[in-house]
């Protein structure tokens, strides 16, 4: 049997290529967006207030959060404030004594499904409280 020295390269050069194209894609499959509200001014103790954190960017479907970042902040820090980050209907961190903060919490849900932030003063608290931003940044 005699060896093919054209034929061996070729075949090298491919497999390169073929691990540089997979590399690419994996790469593409990674991403996150930022996003910002203005949150609203709580005037009632015991009401619940929203506020929708926009999508920004257009995600690739079936994309799957891996890591949620957010940052918050109203005046002051007022006792029975309550405030948190919400992906879907019922599923709900509570991030009230954390104004910047990560988390793995809501790994695995879709991407392409907004936040809200919820905020609730509670029964003894001091109201108004003047709100001021919300903002996530939601990796993939």
């Amino acid at each position: 049997m005699k060896f093919d020295c054209k034929k061996s390269k070729w075949i090298r050069s491919a497999s390169g290529m073929v691990l540089v194209i997979l590399g690419y894609s994996e790469m593409a499959v990674a991403g996150s967006y930022h996003s910002s509200v203005n949150l609203p001014t709580v005037h009632s103790r015991g009401y619940l207030y929203t506020a929708n954190v926009p999508l920004r960017g257009a995600l690739p479907s079936g994309t799957a959060i891996t890591n949620v970042s957010w940052n918050w902040n109203v005046t002051r820090w007022p006792q029975g404030l309550e405030v948190y980050l919400c992906h879907g209907a019922s599923n709900c961190l509570d991030i009230s004594r954390q104004r910047t903060g990560s988390s793995s919490f809501f790994t695995g849900r879709l991407a392409k499904q907004s936040f809200y932030y919820a905020i609730r003063m509670g029964a003894t608290g001091i109201v108004p409280v003047a709100s001021h931003y919300g903002r996530v940044t939601v990796t993939w």
